[in-house]
């Protein structure tokens, strides 16, 4: 197709791309290996299904449906894109080359290609209309939280740029197609294109030819100028998004990190402070960043007007590199701080670590666990923090617990009832932990009691450690004090090894993902059943009989430590389900896309001062719009919020733990 000279043109436009790609890529790659904590690139080879699925788009699935299927539709066809590429560079160089002509490959080859440029036109020009006509507010952030000013802009300018390249490449070589058919016959295995051939039936031979190349050149320029700028757009999502799949660090939970080593000498820095304390995962996350903002539809801040967006911490990772990339790749330190260009404190401290924006981001971006290890810089290398946390700290170190009362008081919510003690029995199948909140807390006391009769009427052999319990140090790890978090840790894992415990019931999420999964990081392996899957069990094997009806129209509250957290969403509902006349309802927002109820990531223990509402008022919406007669919780920290939320929005609805509920039924 070519002549001589456009073969020379060709070649050395072709040289030019490689070498800018090399420089970009090289770049990126060197500046991703700027981070702390070494990605294992090994474990990419076991990760592959993964990757290829996320490839495929399969992530994406989990929210707006519409919207991922055209989505889906322009990827697929940009990933035939890529092979269609080359065989037209071919087409181009080598004279009379055709691609398996009159071969069953080649029809299905041609047939997919015609489809494809159809689905990917309609899906740009659908997109385009979705940004730029109706300004679809999901594809907003707030200019607040863009801390980068470069951004507030530019998001909008890249996703012009990424769509018209894509409309445009495709564009062309659709058109080049329609002039080559133009030149001589329609193809059935190429309708739209022969369809549009048909306009071109007028012109002599000689201007389809000329078209033929002008649409070539377009088509085929377009992608060699496009692939030096590419790791530059959030066009890199399409590759680096696969990888971070096949790269991810939390394989227990969103919410889940490596322990800092405190005896190892060498550390200078715990948590991040800087671009280069981050981990290489967490900056590979910048250049994966699809900028939808899925993570953002339900973060419990963001939608309550906090300054914080999960999208945006990407974002502003993202122009930053594009800010600094010389000095990055260069090896130069950084001196500005991540709050100086990545987020506020404020924003640090608003998070509620619900897990939504690592549960959702369809190409496995971290934006909470950013978070967390800023967190620990700021606590344990800068000592700025809350004056609350001030409070908590200290009644965790000395008391043993955030409220702040005796350790010699963890035994006062048992009463008259008979609890068998574990320094009495010596050892027991389970360890009953009661958990602070369980402990100390009035409406947590409440559960306690409720478990207790429940453990002993199906006769399981369980004891409690009693005052011998401290907590387990979730709140100071959410909140960035780790050398806090362990020292509770390892004061439990030694009365555990003390009484050779392997088996521990627990009513507290919170409580379950630090025995469960931090526990794990720092080699300890418990099975750790959260109570409302023991009940179920219990109930299913018949050893618990709800016999007596409650006439009921209850909503049950995902606690996110237990469901994003955890993957526990099925065996609550189904205790609830267990009980006569109970009519279960779910409430909007459930399952993996339930709301925070703002007690989190040690938001439990600080006051809520910012934004339009708190975040247990906004659930209150979820309630108003089903009109319960009661919400059902799993978690002391949510049935606090919740409760605290109906008193404050004058709701009739009760609210009582789920195996309370479950006792009402079964004492009859």
């Amino acid at each position: 197709m070519l002549s001589g000279w456009e073969k020379v043109v060709f070649i050395l436009v072709l040289l030019g791309s490689l070498g800018a790609t090399r420089s970009t890529f090289g770049n990126m790659f060197k500046i991703i290996a700027r981070g702390s904590k070494p990605i294992d690139w090994g474990i990419i080879v076991k990760r592959i299904p993964s990757g290829i699925l996320a490839f495929l788009g399969k992530p994406l699935f989990k929210t707006r449906l519409l919207v991922t299927i055209i989505h889906t539709g322009v990827a697929w066809g940009f990933i035939l894109y890529m092979l269609v590429n080359l065989i037209d560079i071919v087409y181009g160089l080598v004279p009379g080359f055709q691609f398996l002509p009159d071969s069953f490959l080649g029809n299905v080859y041609r047939l997919f290609v015609d489809i494809f440029s159809v689905i990917v036109l309609l899906g740009i020009i659908y997109f385009l209309i979705r940004r730029f006509i109706q300004n679809d507010p999901a594809l907003h952030i707030n200019d607040t939280v863009l801390v980068n000013e470069k951004a507030r802009g530019g998001v909008f300018r890249d996703s012009a740029l990424v769509a018209f390249f894509i409309f445009f490449h495709v564009g062309f070589r659709f058109v080049g197609a329609s002039f080559e058919l133009a030149q001589s016959h329609s193809d059935a295995y190429q309708p739209a294109a022969s369809l549009l051939a048909q306009a071109w039936s007028g012109l002599d031979m000689g201007t389809l030819i000329f078209a033929e190349h002008v649409a070539w050149w377009l088509a085929i320029g377009l992608i060699l100028a496009f692939i030096p700028y590419f790791p530059t757009t959030k066009h890199a999502h399409l590759f680096m998004g696969p990888l971070n799949h096949m790269i991810g660090s939390n394989d227990m939970t969103p919410a889940s990190f490596e322990t800092i080593d405190f005896e190892d000498e060498t550390l200078e820095q715990y948590g991040a402070a800087q671009f280069e304390h981050l981990p290489q995962k967490n900056i590979l996350d910048a250049y994966a960043c699809i900028m939808c903002n899925r993570c953002q539809d339900a973060c419990p801040a963001y939608i309550t007007g906090k300054p914080l967006s999960p999208s945006a911490i990407e974002v502003n990772k993202r122009y930053y590199i594009r800010d600094h990339v010389s000095d990055l790749a260069g090896g130069a330190e950084t001196t500005e701080k991540l709050t100086d260009w990545m987020l506020t404190e404020e924003a640090v401290w608003a998070c509620t670590s619900c897990g939504y924006c690592v549960e959702v981001c369809p190409v496995a971006n971290e934006p909470m666990v950013d978070i967390l290890r800023i967190r620990q810089d700021l606590v344990m290398m800068e000592s700025r923090f809350p004056k609350e946390a001030v409070t908590t700290f200290k009644n965790l170190e000395v008391n043993g617990n955030p409220w702040g009362q005796s350790g010699l008081d963890r035994e006062k919510w048992i009463g008259d009832l008979d609890v068998p003690l574990m320094r009495e029995k010596g050892e027991a199948e389970y360890l009953y932990w009661v958990g602070c909140a369980g402990a100390y807390d009035a409406r947590g006391q409440e559960v306690s009691q409720a478990m207790i009769k429940l453990l002993n009427k199906a006769d399981v052999d369980y004891a409690v450690l009693g005052t011998e319990e401290t907590c387990t140090g979730d709140s100071a790890r959410r909140m960035g004090n780790e050398y806090l978090f362990q020292m509770l840790a390892q004061q439990n894992i030694e009365t555990f090894d003390n009484y050779k415990v392997k088996k521990i019931i627990t009513q507290c999420p919170h409580c379950l993902n630090a025995l469960k999964n931090d526990y794990q990081a720092l080699g300890k392996h418990y099975e750790v059943i959260h109570h409302t899957e023991f009940l179920n069990d219990l109930v299913e094997n018949g050893k618990l009989i709800p016999n007596r009806a409650i006439h009921s129209k209850l909503s049950y509250h995902d606690s996110c430590y237990l469901g994003r957290h955890n993957d526990i969403y099925e065996s609550p509902r189904n205790v609830i389900a267990s009980i006569p006349g109970v009519e279960l309802e779910e409430f909007p927002r459930n399952g993996s896309e339930a709301l925070c109820c703002g007690a989190g990531g040690g938001r439990m223990w600080l006051e809520e001062t910012l934004g339009k509402k708190t975040i247990n008022i906004e659930r209150m919406e979820d309630v108003k719009a089903i009109q319960p007669d009661g919400v059902a919780t799993a978690c002391p920290f949510c049935s606090t919020m919740i409760n605290d939320g109906l008193k404050a929005e004058g709701l009739a609805a009760d609210n009582k733990d789920i195996a309370q509920y479950l006792l009402e039924s079964v004492e009859a």
